[in-house]
This record gives C-alpha cells, structure tokens and sequence, in this order.
C-alpha cells in the first residue's frame, strides 16, 4: 500500500466533477487525489509549492556556500548602515 502523505484526500472521480470546488475546500492544504485507493498525484497549492520550492533551493545552495566561505581566513566586520549606502 502506498503513503498518502497528506490529511485530505479524494478519489478521481469526485475530482474530475468539480476540481475548482475542492481545491476551495482544501483552502491552503494540499491533498491527494486518489485512483484505486493509492495516491495519483497531489494538488498543491502555490503558497506550499512556493515554501517547498524555497527549502529545496536552501537545501542545494547550503552546500556551495560553505565551501566558498572556507576560502575566506576571516570575517569582515560591517555594520547596517555600511550595507545599506
């Protein structure tokens, strides 16, 4: 059996009579979409999407940061308003 990994779901067919209607039921919440009792894809909303995207990117760039920061001996003290002329 597979993982439905949200808390809302519903089958294929009740999606394919109204998508519109229970995308604006599951308000900000994403939810599976169902075929067979499994999980055929998920619905999203663009908020989620965007905040996956953004720890996905977080977690790509993590990597490259700290290997170029071991390239500087030390740190350069600033203050705000250096950083902001």
């Amino acid at each position: 059996m597979d993982a439905v990994l949200t808390k809302i779901t519903t089958s294929i067919s009740e999606f394919k009579k109204n998508p519109n209607e229970l995308v604006a039921k599951a308000g900000n919440q994403a939810f599976a979409v169902l075929t067979n009792n499994k999980p055929t894809f998920y619905v999203v909303p663009p908020e989620l999407f965007d905040e996956i995207a953004e720890i996905l990117w977080e977690r790509e760039i993590t990597p490259v940061i700290l290997e170029r920061m071991k390239n500087y001996d030390e740190a350069i003290p600033v203050t705000l308003e250096e950083l902001t002329r």
